[in-house]
């Protein structure tokens, strides 16, 4: 999904001001529209994907359900036949689906918010495109008349001004410093993973621990007053 936000910051001044500093815009601006809508086709099977993939968090969620209730159904059914044993090998099992809909649930919130994202990108873009087809010939225009006022400018003014250089050293500053901290955070996320897992292991197992007894004297309680 970076390709369609570094696409979004493109915008028709961008355009306009690239136009303005080639030899030939006539010539450049179909070029431009090509490329725009090479653009939003690539933008439009990146929404089909991330459309695809909400699909498949959402049937692997409901196949984790239906394991979950199936449990559930064969942990009473152990308990009710006096097969603790069984009953619990089958709440363990529930409790590891348990997390891992969790994980699926998380990861459907996120496969249905790129989804969002990239039909908004595909939207933005397609509408660019389609500013840039319809302004056609101000556009044109416009840069042919910013090329002849630089060009008299550089006649009368020597070499003039730095500020354009100026500004891509920040731009060129900016992405550095970005490209940094996503550097940092990606350490201290990896710093973080690798800090005693055997303690949290040993943690998770304690508490799964715990709550498969608890739902096993749950399973014991309620298997019991069904035989009285």
């Amino acid at each position: 999904m970076g390709f369609i936000s570094r696409l979004q910051r493109v915008t028709v001044a961008h355009i306009e001001s690239f136009l303005s500093s080639v030899e030939d815009p006539e010539l450049m601006f179909p070029q431009l529209l090509r490329e725009m809508e090479d653009q939003v086709r690539e933008a439009t099977e990146a929404e089909a994907k991330a459309m695809a993939s909400v699909k498949a968090a959402e049937r692997d969620i409901a196949q984790a359900r239906t394991k979950l209730e199936r449990l559930q159904k064969g942990a009473q059914l152990a308990m009710d036949k006096k097969d603790e044993a069984t009953a619990r090998e089958a709440l363990s099992a529930q409790l590891d689906v348990e997390a891992d809909l969790a994980r699926k649930e998380e990861g459907r919130v996120r496969a249905a918010a790129t989804v969002e994202d990239a039909r908004n990108g595909r939207k933005q873009i397609q509408a660019r495109l389609e500013e840039l087809r319809a302004r056609k010939n101000e556009i044109l225009t416009r840069a042919r008349v910013a090329k002849t006022q630089k060009k008299v400018q550089k006649t009368v003014g020597g070499p003039g001004s730095s500020s354009k250089s100026i500004l891509d050293d920040v731009a060129r500053l900016e992405g550095r410093l970005e490209e940094d901290e996503a550097t940092n955070e990606v350490r201290r996320e990896m710093a973080k993973d690798g800090a005693g897992p055997s303690l949290d292991k040993r943690l998770k197992d304690l508490e799964n621990s715990s709550s498969v007894e608890e739902r096993l004297a749950a399973l014991k309680k309620k298997s019991g007053s069904k035989s009285k």
